[in-house]
């Protein structure tokens, strides 16, 4: 997965401390044994089953490697060195941070198909080199000795760089993505995973996994579907993101998978979508797993799917479900509050997924200030809110008291417009002009200035140039002074706030 067009080529990762590693972990494929030849005892190659991540601004890729030590005993370092050496002979040393683990099937889930064998020859004296260095804590930012590296050999039709996080198209022509979700709609009991979870209240809050497939030849900030009009009424993969399949968890096993997935491989936390109005269930998961794939986020990500009707017309009977709602998504957040010590979370949420996030976050912070610690970043897109009411019952419990909370909004939203009109006129909060919503902790971006499709909804997931700023607020939790120098500027308004907007076209 990558962030594909929507970043320049900066280096600005630092190096990630080696994981700490035991003799129980090894995994010996085929089983290593002793060979023994004329009376004299020689040791077979070791193999270790390892899953390793590289991150650049470019790209995030994950990778399960065995790695075949001949000669040395690296069992301390194993990982450490499966890693560095991934990224200098597949990732060509494009990955400025790399993290090494043991194989797990929940942590390396991103590398579903992806096996890459790296065959190295190493003396007792270099062993004894690099274990001074790897496992030293944060010691990942050295490089390997030129030796090893050329002693590192990949055998014939081994993995490539993917161009734009993707597999060679002929090789690979799609990815999966597995995806954790959790809802409170009606479970129908189909068998077809965008049939599962209907438009219906369901009696409890279930927890899941899905597998999304991305398309080698996805353009970011698309969602690739089927059209009618160019007579396309197969869902393939090899064309079209896709949801192929679901797997329904308990929640002491989902819980366990999504805390495995959010904090091996460098701590990379939680990604959790949250949407709007319109959409059901198997439209969550695919734009989850696009905003996945194109910020190149590597943690696990979940989406929380409530019981939207997913009709144009059925908008009173969505606002009453996502009110409903509430009390499950405060349930939800208190679950990933507290997977890890020190996780993050970054939260997107969309339209009037964002009066079920701001109700459901100010009664847990309420409840127990404790629990804000984790929440890095918090984004509000679009959002169909009150503005009056944001600012005098939400905004107090909320801004500043997690992280950065960023709002984006739009004067060109006839969404929200049409929103407007259905509540007497009463602004919402993801419209700007007069009345921008400017409040202490709240940084407002007015993305007027981009594309932003017929109804102008969708743009925090559609346009390019919004995408890229939000890569930058979930993948680098960067301030809006920070981000001036790529789509954003300040402007100050008549009273001398200060707010931001994309730069004109």
């Amino acid at each position: 997965m990558s962030c594909s067009r929507l970043c320049p080529t900066a280096a600005e990762f630092s190096g990630a401390p080696t994981p700490r590693l035991g003799q129980h972990w090894r995994r010996w494929i085929g089983g290593a044994v002793l060979a023994l030849s004329t009376g004299a005892a020689a040791a077979a190659p070791v193999e270790y089953d390892l899953c390793v991540r590289g991150i650049a601004l470019e790209f995030t890729q994950t990778l399960r490697v065995h790695l075949s030590v001949d000669g040395a005993d690296v069992s301390r370092f194993a990982a450490s060195l499966g890693a560095k050496l991934a990224n200098e002979r597949v990732w060509k040393g494009a990955a400025e941070q790399v993290f090494g683990a043991p194989y797990d099937p929940v942590a390396c889930s991103a590398a579903l198909g992806d096996v890459q064998t790296i065959a190295v020859s190493l003396t007792d004296e270099e062993a004894q080199q690099l274990a001074a260095t790897l496992t030293r804590a944060g010691s990942s930012t050295g490089k390997l000795p030129d030796a090893v590296i050329a002693a590192a050999t990949l055998p014939a039709g081994a993995i490539t760089p993917r161009e734009a996080g993707y597999a060679d198209a002929e090789k690979a022509p799609y990815v999966t993505l597995r995806v954790f979700y959790a809802t409170d709609r009606n479970n129908t009991g189909k068998r077809k995973p965008a049939e599962r979870y209907g438009g219906e209240r369901g009696d409890k809050l279930e927890v899941g996994t899905v597998n999304v497939t991305i398309p080698a030849s996805h353009e970011a900030g698309k969602i690739e579907s089927p059209s009618i009009l160019k007579l396309e009424f197969h869902n393939d993969p090899n064309k079209f993101i896709t949801l192929a399949s679901l797997e329904v968890l308990d929640t002491d096993k989902w819980r366990n998978a999504v805390r495995t997935k959010a904090t091996e491989l460098g701590n990379q936390g939680v990604l959790l979508f949250i949407h709007g109005y319109n959409v059901s269930f198997e439209d969550a998961a695919l734009r989850t797993g696009q905003l996945v794939n194109d910020l190149g986020f590597g943690g696990a990500a979940v989406f929380f799917s409530w019981p939207s009707r997913a009709e144009f017309t059925k908008y009173p009977i969505d606002e009453q479900s996502a009110e409903w709602a509430i009390p499950d998504m405060k349930q939800l957040l208190a679950q990933i509050a507290t997977l890890a010590p020190n996780t993050p979370v970054y939260v997107i949420a969309h339209s009037m997924g964002n009066r079920v996030l701001a109700r459901g976050m100010k009664e847990l912070l309420d409840e127990d200030l404790s629990k804000r610690r984790v929440f890095r970043q918090v984004v509000l897109a679009a959002p169909d809110i009150d503005a009056d009411v944001f600012r005098r019952e939400i905004a107090p419990s909320i801004l500043g008291k997690v992280g950065n909370v960023t709002l984006y909004a739009s004067s060109n939203d006839k969404a929200l417009e049409a929103s407007r009109v259905l509540h007497g006129g009463v602004r919402r909060l993801g419209e700007t002009g007069p009345g921008l919503t400017l409040l202490p902790g709240l940084d407002t971006v007015d993305a007027s200035n981009v594309s932003t499709g017929f109804l102008g909804h969708s743009y925090y997931g559609d346009n390019t140039s919004v995408m890229s700023d939000l890569f930058y607020v979930i993948r680098k939790s960067m301030k809006p002074q920070e981000r001036e120098k790529y789509a954003i500027e300040r402007v100050n308004d008549a009273l001398g706030e200060l707010y931001w907007r994309f730069k004109g076209r």
